[in-house]
């Protein structure tokens, strides 16, 4: 069993054999620090409630590597994909350590380009064409001629259990063969607690907006109670599910997680997702600000 510890929050995130599928899952608790020998828990001041906020960052999903597809073996792969309507407006990001929309992220290396005498934007952003206006509205198409966005996990064996790679073991906890679209939707929205969220960065040498690796977070706020461990998921996507019955998981070669990025199909759930989660993330700003 691995874990890790969440300080300021006395949380325990641990990785330990899966409830719901084959090899390990992902588990939050308490932290309880408290041995057999500890004494009295109310005379150390041992927490009994935890409130995570919404978009609060659990784990890392996984450092690793772009390819043009995934592995054979391995069913973790994440696809940096852009696409639909106003997506840069209502997909969340980090970008300087921040929570922000992806508009922002692109507005804010736009305008150092533009300081530097640069207007160009046809590689602001890895794998992407981007159009931005004078009114600040910022557009996003896929590069058709872009093949390699595609991340795949490469986690060393001395960070299996590390903070930054908990996140590959998080599994989908609104699966059931028998159900429909509509049901699986429904199931991930009661049973699923964790999205991913992209970590993007500047490349210093190109000026180009690019992904560095997948972040999981919270995607409402949650009350923990337990000091036992209790596994939590993270939501694959119907379409990885129909897949995978369909053709077999080691010949399927799409994404395995449905990340923030993942937005060619975005469905009104994950707009609000997005909406809710900067939402959250500019009231608690205004909250230390005040």
């Amino acid at each position: 069993m691995g874990d890790m510890e969440g300080g300021e929050l006395a949380l325990q995130v641990l990785v330990a054999p899966s409830f719901v599928a084959p090899g390990k899952g992902l588990f939050l608790c308490i932290y309880d620090d408290i041995d057999d020998d500890g004494g009295d828990a109310e005379e150390i001041g041992a927490v009994e409630e935890i409130i995570i906020p919404q978009g609060t960052p659990i784990c890392g999903y996984a450092r690793g590597y772009f390819a043009d597809e995934a592995e054979e073996d391995g069913d973790k792969s994440v696809g940096f994909l852009f696409a639909g309507e106003n997506v840069a407006d209502v997909t969340a990001v980090f970008y300087n350590k921040q929570l922000m929309t992806l508009s922002d992220a692109l507005w804010t290396v736009y305008q150092e380009r533009c300081e530097e005498g640069n207007t160009d934007t046809s590689n602001l952003l890895f794998g992407h064409c981007v159009q931005i206006s004078n009114e600040r509205q910022v557009s996003i198409q896929a590069d058709k001629d872009f093949m390699s966005r595609i991340f795949i996990p490469d986690v060393k064996e001395g960070d299996k259990f590390s903070p930054t790679s908990l996140g590959i073991y998080a599994n989908d906890l609104a699966f059931d063969p028998d159900s429909n679209e509509e049901q699986y939707f429904e199931n991930s929205e009661r049973n699923n607690i964790l999205q991913l969220v992209w970590r993007l960065a500047k490349d210093e040498k190109t000026g180009m907006v690019v992904p560095t690796w997948p972040v999981v977070v919270t995607k409402q706020d949650i009350r923990l109670l337990n000091t036992v461990p209790m596994e939590v998921g993270l939501q694959y996507g119907f379409k990885y599910w129909n897949a995978v019955s369909q053709v077999g998981l080691v010949s399927f070669t799409p994404f395995r997680r449905v990340s923030q990025a993942d937005s060619a199909s975005m469905d009104d759930g994950k707009q609000n997702f997005h909406l809710a989660l900067l939402q959250a993330a500019t009231s608690r700003d205004r909250e230390r600000h005040q």
